[in-house]
C-alpha cells in the first residue's frame, strides 16, 4: 500500500516536472519531435564524454576522494593500494559492472569495463558509492548489520553521484557543465519510468492468466500515464503496441526490485538539494547514513539522518518543487 501510495504522488506531483525536461530536450535537440529513440541523446553535439584515458579518469578520481573528504581519501587510497578496481575492458573479459564485498579481506571490489562513455565516471562515483559504504561499514563485528536492503544500497551508490558534482570538470572539461545537466535530467525521468515497472509488475504478477495482448494493452495504458509525451516512429510496431516491457530484463529476473531504485533516486535527490545549501551538513548525513547500514529499519534510518521517507505524502512535491528551481537555473546557465 505504501508503494502505492508512492506511484500515486509520482504521478500527480512528478510526471509533469518530468515532462518539461522531455520538452526542454526537444527544443535543444531541435526536433519537431521528440521519438522514444531520440530519448538518449541530451545535446545535439552528442552526450559529453571524459576527457582522459581510463588510467587518467582512476587517477582523477583518486585526487577527487582525497579532497572530498578524509574518509573517502582512506576509502580510495586502500582501494588503489589493495588493486581492488579491475575495470580496464580486455579481450575475452565479462561484460557488465558491479561492486562486491570480499567479507575475508574487509575489502569492496569494483568489477567493470571503462569504454570511453560518460559510465567511465559513473564507475567512479556510482560503484564507487556501493564500495565506500562497505568500507566504512565492514568493520562492524555484528554481520547482520551488513545485509542492507537493495533501497539502501542505491541510495549510498547515487548519492555519491551527486555529492562528487564539483569536481566534474576533472574528467569533462569544457563539457562539465552539460554532463551534470545532462545527469540531472536523466535521474528526473527515470522516476515516472520505474514507477511504471513497478506497477505493471504488480498487475501483471497478480493475474498470471493474461495474455500476451492483454500485457501489452496494460504497458500501453501505463505509458500514457507515466510518460504522455512518448511517441514512437511507427503507429503499429512491436514497441508502439505494447512490446517495450519485454527490455526490462528485471521484471523477469528481479521481481519487484526496480522500484528501489526510484525510492533510493529520491533520497539521492534530498542530498542534492541538501548539498546546494549546506555541503557539509549534507555530507555527515549521508556519512553517518553509510555508518548505518542495515542496524535499524530503512525508514528510521533515514529519519536519524535528517531524510524524509518518501512514503510521506507531499513529499515528492515538495522535492520535484525544490529540484525544478535547482533545474531552471541550470537552463538559464545552458541558454
Amino acid at each position: 500500500k505504501e508503494v502505492e501510495q508512492f506511484r500515486d504522488q509520482i504521478k500527480k506531483d512528478w510526471v509533469p516536472f518530468a515532462e518539461k525536461m522531455w520538452e526542454n530536450r526537444r527544443k535543444r535537440l531541435g526536433l519537431d519531435t521528440l521519438y522514444h529513440m531520440d530519448e538518449g541523446l541530451s545535446f545535439p553535439e552528442g552526450s559529453p564524454k571524459p576527457t582522459g584515458t581510463p588510467e587518467e579518469i582512476l587517477k582523477s578520481g583518486q585526487k577527487m576522494y582525497e579532497e572530498l573528504s578524509p574518509e573517502t581519501r582512506e576509502f580510495f587510497d586502500f582501494m588503489m593500494e589493495g588493486d581492488l578496481f579491475d575495470v580496464f575492458a580486455r579481450p575475452h573479459k565479462q561484460v557488465g559492472g558491479y561492486m562486491t564485498y570480499l567479507p575475508d579481506y574487509q575489502a569492496p571490489f569494483i568489477f567493470a569495463n571503462f569504454n570511453g562513455t560518460a559510465g567511465d565516471v559513473d564507475v567512479v562515483t556510482h560503484e564507487c558509492g556501493h564500495a565506500f559504504q562497505g568500507y566504512i561499514s565492514g568493520k562492524d563485528p555484528i554481520m547482520e548489520h551488513s545485509d542492507i536492503t537493495m533501497e539502501t544500497a542505491e541510495t549510498h551508490s547515487m548519492s555519491m553521484e551527486f555529492f562528487t558534482n564539483p569536481w566534474m570538470e576533472q574528467f569533462f572539461g569544457s563539457r562539465a557543465g552539460d554532463f551534470l545537466k545532462s545527469q540531472l535530467e536523466d535521474a528526473v525521468v527515470f522516476i515516472p519510468y520505474g514507477s511504471m515497472v513497478d506497477e505493471f509488475q504488480h498487475i501483471v504478477y497478480d493475474h498470471p492468466e493474461m495474455t500476451t495482448a492483454e500485457r501489452k494493452d496494460i504497458w500501453k495504458k501505463l505509458e500514457k500515464q507515466y510518460k504522455p509525451h512518448l511517441t514512437y516512429e511507427e503507429e503499429s510496431s512491436f514497441y508502439s503496441e505494447g512490446g517495450f516491457w519485454q527490455r526490462q530484463h528485471h521484471i523477469y529476473s528481479f521481481p519487484f526490485y526496480y522500484i528501489d531504485y526510484v525510492i533510493a533516486q529520491t533520497n539521492a535527490f534530498q542530498y542534492k538539494i541538501w548539498m546546494q545549501k549546506d555541503y557539509r551538513a549534507a555530507w555527515k548525513s549521508y556519512l553517518a547514513f553509510c555508518e548505518a547500514s542495515a542496524s535499524d529499519f530503512f525508514t528510521c534510518m533515514l529519519k536519524d539522518a535528517g531524510l524524509d521517507s518518501p512514503f510521506e505524502p507531499g513529499i515528492i512535491r515538495r522535492i520535484a518543487a525544490e529540484l525544478e528551481e535547482i533545474y531552471n537555473q541550470m537552463e538559464t546557465d545552458y541558454l
